[in-house]
């Protein structure tokens, strides 16, 4: 498939692009707590400019303490920040790819407890999802923070970045001030759009003043903000007429604020490409360039976009976390190669939890430390377990110049991830999983199917090294009546006929996996009960998706018993207890236990002491998912 419009150069005033393909700005975690460029950092940064993508945009750094986000922010408020930016653009550079960079201040959607001091805002209203009330600005702290966007963006340009963004998206202070849901001021400054637009004009301006005529500004916007009385699109198409007459070069369209739920970083639930209709309308509405973005995870995607004339630029975000090289792959016609973002917001979940990860890409966040080498001498490699952990032991091994098995059990490769792809709107972890396959196939790895390896055949074969990834088995706690009871695994209901499994079904542990075999399971027409010890269901994923699939599966009619706690079991009944103490649930058809995984480790322990060179990765070391297992195949690999 050729991409025409896709590979088709551009230019934002002075800033000349050889594609189509922006990285926009995404938070990282990766500064230092001073706010300063790390060496992580760049690593990170160079990856994405040497794989191609038509310019990068440094993910949101801030103007002043006042407005720092996360205590591991990039920041701009010294020009000790400035200097430390000079690396990361003269790396950019050194790959031949412009780079932008991204002011904000966080306004509301900061704690006082990361800035030091107490947080601002329009008017004195929460964001929804904190409970910290800002202090509202005077008129005279606006004209300040106006300068200090100004003497960020002066910085921008001293340090030979390409352009500036102005962050004016996603409910930080000067999108605060436009949208009627955070702004109920009654000066100047609020009521009519004209008002609430009045601050970020005025920073527009002061940044223009700081950089001059030709630097490129570009304004990022939330479309809508998909919160009553938030943001619409109507506004917004006002808004972008009113900064293009200010003198804005581009307009980098997106969506929603902090309280805009599972929106704000589309899942795999929703569908591709969400906010481009939000990009198409402000289009439509003005004559400079018009960037989209929001879940567009394949290039085919992005094509389509643009051949429509649905925007001018397409921001991959999560995609070039999953894949660095998608550019030159798509470019070159190699779409299989690209590794596929799944859209499972892992992401975000490791964001808030430390740094940024991906799912399916180990690299990220890791480039140098995990970076595919060649090996000192090629051995003969055994890879024990098909699944996602095996599958990138093995390739990686074999890239890397070891004589490599990979063995498997079953019929099929890819272990409990075929499993895992079965719940609805969960297909595009099988896209993930043929990816995989090929890549272990290119690599000129032996596979061998349907080999259940013991102990015996390792001592036969000697091999140099052993890589065990044999996965996880689903756990069978000690409950009264479990035995006698004829409860199914979660793998058996998703792996099994779905005529087997009668109309009334109750599923026992509602975390992710619990949850998402409920949604599977009424999507096959049977009533569900869903009982959960904890507060709440899916408690174990990234609140986006949490917050979803509560919500389908309450629309769709599951019962979900939470702080509800299972005492016992039998054939078709279950005693349970919750607040008002122990109730008897029966007339199911099906029981189903999702009660977590443990290691099937019993090929490790077979083999211990047997003097092999061996390495347990993944769940076959402890059950946890997918990215764990990644990274753990690789490090494995790469200690070979």
């Amino acid at each position: 498939m050729t991409l025409p419009n896709l590979f088709s150069p551009f230019a934002i005033k002075s800033l000349k692009t050889s594609c189509r393909i922006v990285m926009p700005p995404m938070a990282t975690n990766y500064a230092s707590r001073e706010g300063l460029v790390t060496e992580q950092q760049i690593a990170y940064y160079l990856a994405r400019a040497r794989g191609g993508v038509g310019y990068i945009t440094v993910e949101h750094t801030g103007i002043l303490d006042q407005g720092k986000a996360s205590p591991f922010m990039l920041m701009l408020s010294t020009d000790q920040h400035m200097e430390s930016f000079r690396r990361l653009i003269q790396a950019v550079h050194s790959a031949g790819r412009p780079i932008v960079l991204q002011i904000n201040h966080a306004g509301r959607q900061t704690a006082s407890a990361v800035t030091g001091q107490p947080i601002v805002g329009p008017s004195p209203i929460a964001c929804p999802t904190r409970a910290e009330v800002p202090q509202e600005l005077s008129a005279g702290q606006i004209a300040d923070l106006v300068q200090a966007f100004a003497v960020a963006a002066g910085r921008v340009k001293a340090a030979g970045a390409d352009g500036v963004e102005v962050h004016m998206a996603h409910g930080y202070l000067l999108c605060s001030f436009l949208s009627p849901f955070s702004n109920q001021r009654r000066d100047e400054y609020g009521g009519s759009l004209e008002n609430r637009a009045r601050f970020p004009v005025q920073v527009l301006r002061a940044v223009r003043q700081a950089v001059g005529p030709e630097f490129p500004i570009i304004c990022r916007l939330s479309g809508e903000e998909y919160v009553p009385g938030g943001l619409v699109i109507d506004d917004t198409r006002q808004i972008a007429r009113i900064l293009e007459a200010e003198g804005a070069d581009a307009l980098h369209v997106s969506a929603c604020n902090a309280a805009s739920g599972y929106l704000n970083h589309p899942p795999y639930y929703v569908e591709e490409g969400v906010f481009l209709p939000l990009a198409q309308a402000v289009k439509e509405e003005v004559g400079i360039p018009v960037i989209a973005v929001g879940r567009i995870r394949r290039p085919q995607m992005a094509e389509q976009a643009l051949a429509e004339g649905k925007a001018d630029l397409i921001s991959m975000g999560r995609a070039l976390l999953a894949d660095p090289n998608l550019p030159h792959k798509a470019r070159a016609g190699r779409l299989e190669d690209i590794i596929p973002c799944v859209s499972c917001n892992n992401c975000i979940k490791t964001l808030r939890a430390g740094q940024v990860r991906c799912t399916v890409n180990p690299e990220t966040g890791n480039e140098e430390r995990l970076r595919v080498t060649p090996a000192q001498r090629p051995k003969k490699v055994w890879v024990v377990g098909g699944g996602p952990g095996g599958l990138k032991a093995a390739e990686v091994a074999a890239r890397r110049g070891h004589q490599v098995t990979l063995l498997d059990k079953g019929a099929q490769l890819g272990g409990r991830m075929r499993l895992a792809a079965a719940p609805p709107h969960k297909e595009v972890f099988s896209d993930f999983l043929a990816y995989l396959v090929r890549r272990v196939e290119a690599a000129g790895v032996q596979v061998r199917r349907g080999v259940e390896v013991t102990a015996q055949m390792l001592a036969a074969a000697r091999p140099e090294a052993v890589i065990l990834a044999t996965g996880a088995l689903p756990a069978r706690p000690a409950i009264p009546g479990l035995e006698a009871s004829g409860a199914l695994s979660v793998d058996q209901a998703l792996a099994g006929p779905p005529e087997g499994i009668g109309p009334r079904v109750l599923v026992v542990g509602g975390g992710g996996v619990g949850a998402e075999t409920a949604d599977y399971l009424s999507d096959l027409g049977r009533q569900v009960t869903l009982v959960e010890m904890l507060p709440e269901v899916a408690a174990d994923l990234v609140g986006h998706l949490k917050h979803y699939l509560t919500l389908r599966l309450k629309n769709k009619g599951v019962a979900l018993l939470t702080n509800t706690k299972l005492k016992e079991l039998g054939p078709g009944w279950a005693l349970v207890e919750d607040g008002s103490g122990e109730r008897r649930l029966e007339g199911f058809d099906a029981l189903v236990l999702a009660l977590g995984a443990r290691p099937d480790d019993r090929l490790a322990q077979a083999v211990a002491g047997q003097g092999l060179a061996l390495k347990v990765i993944g769940d076959a070391r402890e059950a946890r998912g997918v990215m764990e297992a990644l990274v753990e195949a690789q490090e494995a690999a790469l200690q070979i």
